[in-house]
């Protein structure tokens, strides 16, 4: 879906009656609270979308308080799912948190609710406030972040913000206002849209969070307006912030666009309780040396002015935009899904959809009563890697002419951590119980893993690489010890971006 496509149907949903949804926080889940609610879509009829990151926390809590009493047997622990999730929202609402992250400089790769800094970190956030006054409410907490350089190809750092060697980030404050089942927000946060457990192709969290302002809306619940029905359980998210990118191209004849916006769109519904639909859209446009202000945003915003001819008025922007689906297996097959994300060029201007595509696949399988989860997970980030797509020639994605940084924040690649021209395969197992997880990754790595910086011939080529966590509870803390590996085979070592990488951490979290 395009462009265009989403900007009708965001108006039809601002037109549309809503219920009034108190304002909350933004939240995203724990890996395991996201585990324990796809269980209770799935088996419970949870009425929530779950492939879109954050969802307001007021939405995941009516979703909830909405299932029966009672989840009846159907071989899964949906009672303790159910709870677990509880739990964790109660305690982000009533509770700030500490955590700490300490870890070697290394590289790995990030998927779902992982840290992407390549080294340490310490992170505070405060519990939740809300006020609800009717017609209006608002809710909001505070956070702050300090962290090693997320870019693990810088070599010199000076100064402060993206170039500096410990950058402050405000990750996990958010203040928002509720108005008519809309939350107006400003936030900073980290996103995951899609359905894979290791990669999102378009917005995931292998980057620094964005500083920006939005609106979305407040709840997931069904709408009433006979125009959108038809959708089932729905979200809609907009959004615009300004991006932290370090300066890695130095050429005066293609100067960086340091400091460009970012606006991403995303639609995610359930039409069917066993189908879930997700179209989204990012656009990088503005920053230093290329067309801004109000009059191109807008160009942008509707799709005009994307991939000009020679001669034609320069690119209002670059643009991704695309597909993903998780189908749920019959009731006969098992505990079992299927899922798809597809990401191509946005041509809106030319063409009435998307094409070019990055691809990613993968299925997934629960067992233990629910308490295990094992998928399997390929994602390529080449243009036209859909298997019909034979008698076209690959390239890389994530690069263009316009954007010489690439797809990135903070030097970082905005959507698979396995960055340009990749195809890797991860195979995971999740023990949720015990909180503990294993992934294996082979395939091969384009460009180079987690960050980016055209100058430098960062490590890549052919990849194999494994992943451990393991929470534990003493002395009243949560303690996550983690090991990784990762080989490469061509390029150099340039700082925590190395040929063969060994990472080896420890998270330490507590509520305050």
């Amino acid at each position: 879906m395009n462009s265009r496509i989403l900007a009708h149907i965001l108006v039809l949903a601002c037109a549309a009656a809503q219920a009034q949804t108190p304002a909350s926080a933004p939240y995203t889940p724990s890996w395991q609270a996201r585990h324990h609610l796809q269980l209770l879509v799935d088996h419970a009829g949870l009425a929530l979308p779950l492939t879109h990151w954050p969802l307001p926390a007021a939405a995941v809590e009516q979703a909830l308080a909405d299932l029966p009493a009672a989840l009846g047997n159907t071989g899964v622990d949906l009672e303790g799912a159910r709870q677990s999730v509880l739990r964790e929202l109660g305690s982000r609402r009533t509770h700030a948190s500490l955590r700490l992250q300490l870890r070697n400089s290394a590289e790995g790769l990030t998927g779902f609710d992982e840290n992407y800094t390549p080294g340490s970190s310490v992170q505070a956030v405060s519990e939740e406030k809300r006020v609800d006054s009717g017609r209006l409410s608002l809710a909001g907490r505070l956070g702050v972040r300090v962290e090693q350089a997320p870019n693990s190809l810088q070599q010199q750092f000076g100064g402060s913000g993206s170039e500096a060697r410990y950058p402050l980030r405000l990750e996990g404050s958010a203040a928002v206002l509720g108005w008519e089942g809309w939350n107006v927000q400003a936030f900073s946060h980290r996103h995951w849209w899609g359905p894979g457990w290791q990669s999102s192709l378009v917005n995931g969290s292998n980057n620094p969070a964005w500083n920006g302002f939005g609106v979305q809306r407040g709840s997931a619940k069904p709408s009433q307006s006979p125009w959108l029905s038809w959708m089932g359980p729905w979200n809609f998210d907009v959004f615009v912030a300004r991006a932290q990118d370090p300066l890695v191209v130095i050429d005066p004849q293609r100067p960086q666009p340091q400091g460009f916006l970012f606006s991403g769109m995303r639609l995610t519904m359930r039409p069917q309780p066993w189908l879930e639909v997700g179209l989204s859209r990012g656009l990088q446009t503005g920053g230093a040396g290329r067309p801004s202000g109000a009059k191109n945003f807008v160009k942008a915003f509707f799709g005009q002015e994307v991939n000009q001819n020679p001669g034609d008025p320069v690119d209002s922007s670059g643009q991704i935009a695309g597909y993903d689906v998780r189908v749920r297996c019959p009731q006969s097959w098992g505990q079992c899904a299927a899922y798809t994300q597809w990401m191509g060029e946005d041509a809106a201007g030319n063409l009435p959809l998307p094409y070019k595509f990055m691809s990613l696949w993968g299925v997934e399988q629960t067992y233990g009563e629910g308490r295990f989860r094992v998928f399997a997970e390929y994602a390529n980030t080449n243009a036209y890697s859909l298997p019909w797509d034979s008698k076209s020639l690959q390239f890389p994605g994530y690069v263009n002419g316009v954007y010489s940084q690439g797809y990135t924040q903070g030097a970082r690649w905005v959507g698979s951590a396995a960055g340009s021209g990749s195809q890797v395969t991860t195979l995971g197992w999740m023990d949720a119980q015990h909180q503990r997880m294993l992934k294996v990754h082979v395939g091969k790595v384009g460009t180079s893993v987690g960050a980016h910086d055209p100058r430098v011939d960062a490590p890549h080529g052919d990849l194999r690489g494994l992943s451990a966590s393991q929470a534990l509870k003493w002395q009243g803390l949560t303690w996550v010890p983690e090991l990784s590996w990762m080989h490469l085979d061509l390029g150099q070592d340039q700082r925590a971006s190395k040929l063969n990488t060994v990472r080896v951490g420890v998270t330490v979290q507590t509520g305050l």
